[in-house]
């Protein structure tokens, strides 16, 4: 059922479904786990990263079973905005290997790197239908200090074989419609997706390989007992060899290690009205999708019916529907001159929950199980790379299936107030925006 557009009948500004919900097709409709069952692996969490991992551990013929407390997309990949990002948030390839050292830190690159292409593959190999657009990702720069520095990152990436170039300013503006930036890295591979029918998607393939998925099945708690993992739910349970917990915020409430090892950012994301065709001619008029780099980062990409997507994250100064109603507009017309007063029709609140890395992170549980930590809001790309090398990993045993070393967990310091920073820090980042 489509769902109405934010303003309704009476004119009153209130949050919506996301845009997702009503463009998508939908999925698998997956029951309940009902009874006591056994399985090899066992996945919790149906977005991304937990789907990749159950359909890949089901094409190489291992038995595995997935959870999922609501139905697929239903959490933090359906509130996305469906960028397609191959790019570091903080990191370049050179300055990564100071982190992780040299061959580690080249691993990584290279999994960054071409995290883009193969979920496009991916998306191919299956017949996923989810709107997917493989026009370019951009990093546009605000400053002739960024552009600069941007042109050697560049330069970083090309160097080890990745499709990556510097856009200049001119033509930067004219591929964006926005006159605010100086030049722009531009990341070939990355693109966009409708990410909802993508999650449905990859629900499918997995089913289709013979992995069994079950849905609105929370676990009420996970424990050893024998030497297998046990999940408890409410009208049944899991009895597994291995485990994999893929639900993102909910890992900590699935396993005591797991607790305040990643902070929840919050952000409303928004789409425009279909903008016209004169709009159309201006406002990234070859495709394309973008984040930049100040404190309070704009995003943009369009989605096939022409809606302007965007997002601007929670900050202490803006509050109620109406006050976001009203900041999504500001930020769409500070940005594009051609929309003066654009209209609103999907406002929707998300969370990304990152760490303080900012890096895709597997968490080493000890007993045969794992986490994974990938979102950072930009996880789609990376989130569906990690589940093909974790399920590589689990079904050869071969620890360099991965390009993330796996560690053991740590507790974020200070968590309480750790927790409130990212509002903070954006509420000072929207003062001087």
């Amino acid at each position: 059922m489509l769902h109405q557009p934010f303003p309704n009948r009476e004119g009153k500004a209130r949050l919506t479904a996301p845009l997702w919900t009503a463009t998508a097709a939908p999925g698998p409709r997956l029951a309940p786990l009902s009874g006591d069952v056994e399985t090899d692996v066992l996945v919790i969490g149906g977005g991304i990263a937990g789907l990749s991992t159950a359909l890949h551990l089901a094409e190489a013929g291992v038995d595995v079973l997935l959870l999922e407390r609501g139905q697929p997309g239903d959490g933090a990949t359906g509130q996305s905005g469906g960028l397609v990002a191959p790019d570091y948030i903080r990191h370049t390839p050179e300055t990564i290997r100071d982190v992780l050292g040299s061959a580690d830190g080249e691993r990584m690159t290279r999994m960054i790197g071409r995290s883009a292409q193969q979920l496009f593959d991916l998306i191919e190999r299956h017949g996923i239908t989810c709107e997917a657009r493989q026009d370019g990702f951009f990093t546009p720069a605000h400053s002739e200090a960024l552009a600069e520095s941007q042109r050697g990152v560049a330069n970083q990436w090309r160097s080890r074989g990745h499709n990556v170039s510097f856009v200049e300013g001119t033509a930067t503006r004219r591929s964006f419609g926005a006159e605010r930036y100086c030049g722009a890295l531009h990341f070939a591979d990355g693109g966009s997706i409708n990410p909802l029918a993508y999650v449905r998607g990859l629900a499918a393939a997995a089913a289709a390989k013979g992995a069994r998925l079950f849905a609105d099945t929370p676990v009420d708690a996970l424990v050893q007992e024998g030497g297998r993992w046990i999940a408890r739910t409410a009208i049944g349970s899991v009895s597994a060899r291995r485990v994999v917990l893929a639900a993102n915020g909910g890992n900590a409430d699935l396993h005591p290690a797991l607790r305040k090892t990643a902070l929840p950012l919050h952000v409303f994301q928004f789409a425009s009205a279909p903008l016209s065709g004169a709009a159309r001619q201006v406002i990234l008029p070859r495709g394309g999708a973008f984040t930049d780099k100040r404190p309070y980062l704009f995003t943009a990409r369009r989605d096939p019916a022409g809606h302007l997507v965007s997002a601007f994250p929670m900050s202490y100064l803006v509050r109620g529907p109406r006050g976001c109603h009203r900041e999504a507009k500001r930020r769409l017309a500070q940005h594009f001159a051609v929309l003066p007063d654009p209209r609103i029709d999907y406002l929707w609140h998300g969370t990304a929950w990152v760490n303080t890395s900012f890096l895709p992170e597997i968490y080493d549980l000890g007993n045969s199980a794992i986490a994974i930590q990938a979102c950072n809001g930009r996880g789609i790309a990376t989130n569906s790379t990690i589940g093909a090398e974790v399920a590589a990993w689990l079904a050869s045993g071969d620890e360099k299936a991965l390009s993330v070393r796996p560690r053991a967990p740590s507790p974020v310091a200070f968590y309480r107030g750790a927790a409130m920073l990212p509002k903070i820090l954006m509420s000072m980042a929207r003062l001087s925006n």
